[in-house]
């Protein structure tokens, strides 16, 4: 089951588009890192999927009640609450049980054999246990110890922190809220190596999903098991870490590049046949192939070797910019000389956390 689907989902800032043709869902308990070349988009589509940003194209389906907690590079807001208070929020429901516990436990010291009084403690009892009423305080605890806070700054307003120490206060939070989606862009940016590793852990274990994006390749590695990589004009979807990411990236590459290589080979075929003909017998059967080469032309020039791939030339030709006559034939030649290839793709700048 799907917590939320995109489907191609775009977003400009008119007259710069971000990014377009983005698809892709998030199961129950995926683990999801999201990478790409810098600047290609990837704070703005968790902007866009956690609701701070409106979308200009595509549509998001989110399950019926899904909750979804996003952190933001760095958190911009600020409270005169203190840590210990800001994690605390969460809890106010069980709280008001815990204020409901102990007013029954008081009448039952003098109405011991009320059955009534007892069935309500036995009742709200267990739904204070079921949701965590005897562990709430060591879970806010673990989640400050574990992003590197000491007790001695549970008390300090908000106010009073470091914009990377609100960032982490705002990650305890989140983490302590329980949501059913996880959106962190950039998670490790504040956190020390011992933060990162008990992030890492908290995350492998999290009932939730996680939506990620992430420059820390070890981070990835450990936490993610899917990886989505954000490329000009759409995303793809690699199965494990980011390490066997890297070498499935590799493996569809080259592939690529064969294909491309192939196709770009058979149009320069194409083209020398229609220069050898343009004049003779054969000259409609060459104007004709130079029409179709040129549609072809126009559509890889537009969607890449792999966005025409397998796909039949005559339902790309309608989106093909400028096919109001057909190309000559030398700027036919030119044209196909510099399609791009995919190995001239930009690389990712992932770094090493140390």
């Amino acid at each position: 089951m799907s917590l939320l689907t995109v489907s191609n989902l775009a977003k400009a800032y008119p007259p710069t588009e971000i990014f377009s043709g983005v698809s892709f869902n998030i199961p129950n308990r995926a683990r999801m890192g999201i990478v790409g070349a810098n600047g290609i988009g990837k704070t703005t589509l968790l902007k866009v999927i956690s609701g701070e940003e409106s979308i200009s194209e595509g549509i998001i389906i989110k399950a019926k009640g899904l909750t979804m907690g996003y952190l933001p590079q760095v958190a911009q807001y600020i409270s005169e609450k203190t840590l210990w208070e800001e994690c605390m929020d969460g809890f106010a429901p069980l709280l008001k049980q815990e204020a409901r516990l102990q007013i029954l436990e008081k009448q039952l010291e003098n109405n011991a054999e009320d059955e009534l009084l007892i069935k309500q403690y036995g009742i709200l009892q267990q739904d204070y246990e079921n949701k965590g009423g005897y562990t709430y305080l060591f879970r806010v605890k673990q989640a400050l110890e574990g992003l590197g806070f000491k007790e001695e700054e549970y008390k300090m307003p908000l106010s009073q922190l470091s914009g990377g120490e609100r960032t982490r206060a705002f990650l305890a939070k989140l983490l302590l809220s329980n949501p059913d989606l996880l959106i962190l862009d950039e998670p490790t940016n504040h956190l020390d190596i011992q933060a990162v590793e008990w992030l890492e852990k908290y995350l492998r274990d999290w009932d939730g999903a996680v939506l990620i994006v992430s420059h820390d390749r070890y981070f990835l590695d450990k936490v993610a098991t899917v990886i989505l990589e954000m490329r000009f004009g759409g995303i793809e979807q690699y199965r494990g870490n980011y390490s066997a990411y890297l070498t499935h990236r590799e493996q569809r590459t080259e592939d690529r590049v064969r294909f491309a290589e192939t196709e770009r080979a058979r149009m320069l075929k194409e083209i020398d046949y229609i220069r050898r003909n343009m004049a003779g017998q054969r000259t409609q059967m060459a104007q004709g192939k130079l029409a179709r080469l040129s549609r072809e032309i126009y559509a890889v020039e537009k969607f890449g070797y792999e966005g025409v791939r397998g796909k039949k030339w005559s339902t790309l030709s309608s989106s093909g910019r400028g096919m109001r006559r057909p190309l000559g034939v030398e700027d036919a030649y030119r044209r196909i000389s510099s399609l791009r290839s995919p190995s001239e793709s930009k690389e990712l700048n992932m770094k090493m956390k140390i």
